[in-house]
């Protein structure tokens, strides 16, 4: 058994805080997509943040900060966002299901709750495969996963077979990934407001990139994405 297989169960952990995210950019590179349910028990309350790019297309985001806190399974039922992030076999095979409206934003809009925007239905039901052993992080764990299956965007349905980081933490703090020096071909950019009382950053902004491991890279400083 792996030092994190009992940590990878069907159920949330017994740290204050429990975080489950996963990012993904299509083989393509036409577009990418992020879920993230991060449990708060302490606030009393999950935050939930779902987003897809297409290239070339505004980002359609699910951001809430105060949805139900989750007690058992990875679920959650509310007023306009139905998710669920299932594992099915510890470290190896995860299922990821999003029924949901989204809004569809400026790239270069900081998204909260209470942003404005064209209301766009958001659907996801995906497999993740792994592909490689798990990485400990400061916090918890990442895996490299091939995540295939479908996404629901307004009336389109788009096939999906993709690269992608499935990652796990109970130290508080939200996933991040290295700064890119030349960054690979891009996809799309988003930049997130989370509440101040769970920590810095109050701002995540981060991009997708198309490559082995994909997405949420720090800029340079004086690197743009455009």
């Amino acid at each position: 058994m792996h030092v994190f297989d009992d940590d990878d169960r069907d159920r949330i952990h017994d740290a204050e805080v429990d975080v489950v995210d996963l990012e993904w950019v299509a083989g393509d590179g036409g577009h990418a997509g992020l879920v993230r349910l991060d449990v708060r028990r302490r606030a009393g309350a999950s935050r939930f943040l779902a987003a897809v790019l297409v290239a070339g297309e505004e980002p359609v985001v699910v951001l809430d900060h105060e949805l139900p806190p989750v007690t058992g399974r990875f679920e959650l039922r509310a007023p306009g966002v139905w998710t669920e992030l299932c594992c099915e076999t510890p470290l190896d095979h995860w299922t990821v299901g999003l029924e949901a409206f989204g809004l569809a934003l400026p790239a270069t809009t900081v998204v909260t709750p209470d942003s404005l925007g064209d209301r766009t239905p958001l659907g996801l039901d995906l497999d993740l495969d792994t592909v490689e052993a798990p990485v400990a992080t400061g916090g918890g764990f990442e895996i490299a996963v091939r995540v295939h299956g479908e996404v629901l965007l307004g009336d389109r349905a788009i096939e999906l077979d993709g690269t992608g980081i499935r990652r796990r933490r109970w130290d508080g703090t939200r996933p991040t990934s290295d700064r890119l020096g030349s960054p690979p071909p891009f996809v799309g950019e988003l930049s997130v407001a989370w509440p101040p009382e769970d920590g810095p950053p109050t701002v995540e902004r981060r991009a997708w990139f198309v490559g082995s491991r994909p997405g949420w890279c720090r800029p340079t400083d004086d690197q743009s994405w455009v």
